[in-house]
């Protein structure tokens, strides 16, 4: 399986870069001998991968369904340092970050699985192998596809599965969300809607915030 890489710069990058066909491009790639939009650099998937996690994903006191997820393995190499746009000086770390759905189980609870040495290090620019590093997983769950709608998040950092060194071995982590912004936080006036990445309970006593008014979200990862 092969996926887009992606590369993330800075403001001024996005602001120099055109969309076409949903991906971005800049035009100053061929001018840096860089591929060009319509032969973006594919990243090659890990053929012997064997980091994987189960993830279980279960909603409690949540005022209504979430019909919506989505689950993304996030890396980088911070060896592909890439400049971008020489004339705006703009750089970037090569970035890959496969994306899949969650399979729902029930109104409350969603399961899935993620690896964490999914690419495989390769030259993929003529400047070396990329050492690829997993440095995080995003999950996100929105009640309906309303552009509106609250898009309610989670992390997991790469510190939890570091210590699930031995298969069986689990973690779990609790996030809280406001069930105000639960469909569309009416408060919030955008036509994107809100991005809402919760708390943990330790947070919430640190900014002396009430929990009684929110939903969790647990997530609880086993090494397999």
């Amino acid at each position: 399986m092969r996926k887009v890489l992606t590369l993330i710069g800075s403001a001024i990058l996005l602001s120099a870069c055109n969309l076409e066909d949903g991906k971005m491009f800049d035009s100053a790639y061929d001018f840096h001998g860089l591929p060009k939009a319509e032969s973006d650099p594919v990243v090659t998937e890990n053929p012997k991968k064997h980091q994987k996690y189960e993830l279980t994903v279960t909603f409690k006191n949540a005022p209504g369904k979430f019909e919506i997820s989505r689950l993304v393995e996030n890396y980088d190499a911070k060896n592909c340092m890439i400049t971008t746009n020489r004339a705006a000086g703009a750089t970037a770390y090569a970035v890959y970050q496969p994306e899949f759905t969650l399979k729902k189980i029930s109104d409350t609870v969603y399961k899935g699985e993620f690896y964490t040495d999914r690419p495989l290090n390769e030259d993929y620019f003529g400047q070396g192998v990329c050492l690829w590093e997993n440095i995080g997983i995003s999950l996100g769950f929105k009640a309906d596809n309303n552009k509106k709608s609250t898009y309610f998040s989670a992390n997991i950092d790469d510190t939890v599965w570091k210590n699930l060194t031995k298969k069986g071995a689990t973690a779990k982590l609790v996030y809280y969300h406001r069930k105000a912004d639960y469909p569309i936080a009416t408060w919030f006036d955008s036509e994107t809607g809100l991005p809402a990445a919760g708390i943990t309970a330790e947070q919430a006593q640190q900014r002396n915030i009430d929990l009684k008014d929110t939903f969790s979200i647990e997530l609880e990862i086993r090494r397999i």
